[in-house]
């Protein structure tokens, strides 16, 4: 008897565009009798979970639906070119399959938000289900966030409430039980890191910068319209020695274009995105498929810039009030291989709600979405023997069941794993108050973002009762490490000596962060730095306004302190070892940067 078995499971991730977006491309299979084919009546955003039409003639409650990919004058979605038309620059759309779970006029409820953006005028068309062929589909929800081992899913948590009534013949018991809010929440913790990609999602956004770029004779140009957040389609003005499987900087700058010999500098949201394929140029413009969604709106005429052809990269994570949500989506396969019992499961809107990054001495640094708060699911299987016909009756797919969703088996075939070595502990430089701790024992960085699922009064289909949104509460960052104390030092010694000092902390602990200046309450610095080789790191700073590390005189006040100390008891025992701290401190910040030769993150 075939079982499904843990090692015969994975667990991959993406970003979405919008909140509840899961984006891939899927043709689907065309129905060709009596099918549902019309067009957007207006433009749709990514997030949006209604969609304007311009009839509803032959569509059923319960069918499934490609939106976008071709405009209405075209004949065929495949063309040999990312299955889109591109005889023309506007035809060329981002396309996804969604599931009409309600029908009101010409307007559709769908039964999860969209992916993409979609404008007016673009096809929608009834597919019977997702079409399977390796080339009719793209799937983005791909990566792997690193090396684990186990994982909570976010599966359907039902409230069902049971109901007391009065005066029946229930005799104590519950006289009936209803179906509540369904919740969903997840985690992934202690993963060994292997890239920067699970990092940005609980603290901000991440903009990327090359080293280097390429000489004139390879692609220089810019966005022949704009893009937006979420797009894997780009226009650029030009396919003058635009090399497919090339490295692209969008630098989210205009005007003059840089070049191999100056200073690299980019604009507000600066990123590299990767060719997959081009088609030919039509008219002045030509379509590029990508290889990652973009993480960024860009606007039109911004600099495109072909990388170097062996660079380092810049990925700089700041913090921001609205954070990126992410799709997860898990594949379990039975240990006989059967494809057709695959068990899919795919959940959408998450938001990390609280990450930890934490190492310890002898070991590898390691990272965890520690909750991570979705707004729904959805799966692969299609009916069950009990499913009266009256909640889905005629509809394209024939699938009864709730929730289920016409998407992409995402295979192994499919998965980008990383080929990077992890960050050693033993490769790790923690500086406190400006001065490298050698013998740092162990550390803990813990990021809460107090989300808050939110339930809002609005019609419910497909039976979802999941949060309507998730949003960002107060943000907090604590630190704990356990610290072996440095040498010793005169009880008499005043100069500032940072942690060279065996009493520094204890002093530092006294102080409060105040040193006693015009400025009052300023902090300390943390800087954390795990280096793999020449241009591969990752650092963690938390830092005041200052000049240098260490630099006791900067401004305080708003936005300006860095840490400050809450315990730090200088503790005595039996075992005649040396005097250890175990350090806890309040992090006003955090702002990661890593250098690597990974150009494309989700």
């Amino acid at each position: 008897m075939a079982i499904y078995r843990s090692d015969q499971s994975q667990l991959t991730y993406c970003a979405e565009a919008a909140q509840g977006g899961d984006i891939e491309l899927n043709t689907g299979v065309r129905v060709t009798s009596s099918q549902f084919t019309q067009t957007t009546a207006a433009a749709a955003n990514a997030g949006d979970i209604k969609i304007s039409v311009s009839a509803t003639t032959n569509l059923t409650l319960g069918d499934f639906i490609r939106i976008g990919g071709r405009d209405a004058d075209d004949t065929s979605i495949v063309d040999g070119f990312s299955h889109v038309n591109v005889a023309a620059t506007p035809d060329v759309t981002e396309f996804e399959i969604r599931r009409v779970v309600n029908i009101n006029g010409v307007v559709l409820t769908l039964d999860r938000p969209l992916g993409f953006y979609h404008n007016s005028g673009v096809n929608v068309e009834e597919v019977s289900g997702p079409e399977a062929t390796a080339n009719e589909f793209y799937s983005y929800i791909t990566k792997v966030p690193g090396v684990y081992e186990t994982v909570s899913v976010p599966d359907m948590v039902p409230s069902i409430e049971p109901r007391y009534y009065l005066g029946t013949a229930a005799k104590r018991q519950a006289a009936e039980f209803y179906a509540g809010q369904q919740s969903y929440s997840g985690s992934l913790g202690g993963m060994v890191l292997l890239d920067a990609g699970p990092l940005r999602f609980p603290i901000g956004k991440m903009i990327t910068n090359p080293s280097a770029y390429l000489d004139s004779s390879d692609y220089t140009g810019e966005l022949e319209t704009a893009a937006k957040k979420g797009d894997v389609f780009l226009h650029l003005d030009s396919s003058t020695n635009l090399d497919s499987g090339g490295y692209l900087h969008i630098t989210d700058e205009t005007g003059t274009a840089p070049s191999s010999t100056t200073t690299i500098t980019s604009g507000t949201n600066p990123e590299v995105v990767r060719v997959k394929g081009k088609s030919a140029a039509t008219g002045t413009s030509t379509v590029v498929h990508l290889y990652t969604p973009l993480r960024f709106d860009h606007a039109v005429e911004v600099n495109v810039q072909e990388v170097a052809a062996s660079p380092y990269y810049t990925h700089t994570i700041t913090p921001q009030n609205d954070l990126d949500t992410l799709s997860w989506h898990l594949h379990m396969r039975d240990s006989t291989e059967t494809t057709a019992n695959d068990f899919d499961r795919r959940y959408y809107g998450g938001m990390v709600d609280s990450a930890s990054i934490a190492g310890e001495e002898g070991g590898l640094l390691t990272f965890g979405w520690d909750t991570v708060n979705f707004m729904g699911m959805v799966h692969n299987q299609t009916d069950q023997t009990t499913v009266s016909t009256n909640l889905y009756s005629g509809d394209s797919a024939g699938a009864g069941m709730p929730k289920y969703a016409a998407m992409n088996s995402i295979t192994s075939t499919d998965v980008d794993f990383p080929s990077n070595n992890p960050y050693y502990f033993s490769q790790g430089v923690i500086k406190l108050f400006g001065q490298e701790i050698a013998r740092i024992r162990s550390f803990n960085i813990t990021i809460n973002n107090a989300t808050e699922p939110r339930y809002y009064i609005s019609g419910r289909y497909d039976r979802n009762r999941g949060p309507s949104e998730i949003r960002e509460g107060r943000k907090a960052y604590s630190m704990s490490c356990t610290l072996a104390l440095p040498d010793s030092v005169a009880a008499s010694a005043t100069t500032y000596t940072g942690a060279t000092g065996g009493l520094e902390i204890f002093k530092q602990l006294i102080l409060e962060g105040n040193y006693g200046g015009a400025t009052g309450a300023v902090g300390f610095d943390v800087e954390i730095e795990f280096t793999r080789g020449t241009n591969d790191y990752i650092k963690i700073t938390t830092k005041k306004t200052a000049s240098s590390f260490g630099d006791t005189a900067a401004a305080a006040g708003l936005n300006n302190q860095g840490a400050f100390i809450t315990s730090a008891p200088h503790n005595i025992s039996g075992d005649g070892s040396a005097l250890q701290v175990d350090l806890d401190m309040l992090l006003r910040h955090i702002q990661i940067e890593i250098q690597d030769s990974q150009g494309i993150y989700s």
